[in-house]
């Protein structure tokens, strides 16, 4: 299935993920062949393991890609570095969402581009789950209406701290029409 095929079911849950700094610790160094190793030299996609057990009681989420592999490398690259049981829930990726410069220059252009993607496809039921999404708190309506949105990493840790598993935990309970877990 080809992600052009694809689009997110806006009463979908539906996750943000980025990479680098979320679902291994180290950045991405991109060769002129396509090949990808870590600045830190640990293991790509160590953390996603934990993710996928995450996810497996509730079939129904989707993953919408932030990482910044998107900017170097055709899609279906990048969405084949993943392992099975996340690759297969993509459907969709933020990369032609243009941050304005006064974002990128306060860093909060990830939080920018996440939100106005959330909004664009109005989705109801979205966490993104990024070590470099700051300035939550001064997005949406509202000050603070989606700072719960956001799960702001640490990068040498990122998914595989105790407490931000536990907010994913519950971010999936609650999404959950009947606050189930549901397996298919």
């Amino acid at each position: 299935m080809e992600l052009q095929t694809l689009a997110p079911h806006r009463d979908a849950p539906t996750l943000f993920i980025d990479f680098d700094g979320t679902l291994h610790d180290g950045r991405a160094v991109i060769d002129t062949d396509g090949h990808v190793s870590l600045d830190t030299g640990r293991p790509l996609f160590e953390y996603a393991p934990l993710l996928i057990a995450l996810l497996e009681p509730y079939p129904s989420v989707e993953i919408i890609l932030t990482t910044s592999w998107l900017q170097k490398l055709p899609t279906e690259k990048v969405i084949s570095y993943l392992p099975a049981g996340l690759a297969r829930r993509v459907v969709g990726t933020t990369q032609d969402i243009k941050p304005r410069l006064s974002y990128v220059l306060n860093g909060s252009e990830r939080t920018y581009v996440i939100a106005s993607y959330a909004y664009g496809h109005r989705l109801k039921k979205w966490l993104a789950i990024d070590d470099s999404a700051y300035g939550a708190y001064h997005f949406g309506r509202e000050p603070g209406e989606l700072a719960q949105n956001f799960i702001l990493l640490d990068s040498a840790r990122g998914i595989s701290d105790a407490d931000v598993q536990q907010r994913i935990r519950q971010w999936l309970f609650d999404v959950r029409e009947d606050g189930s877990p549901s397996h298919a």
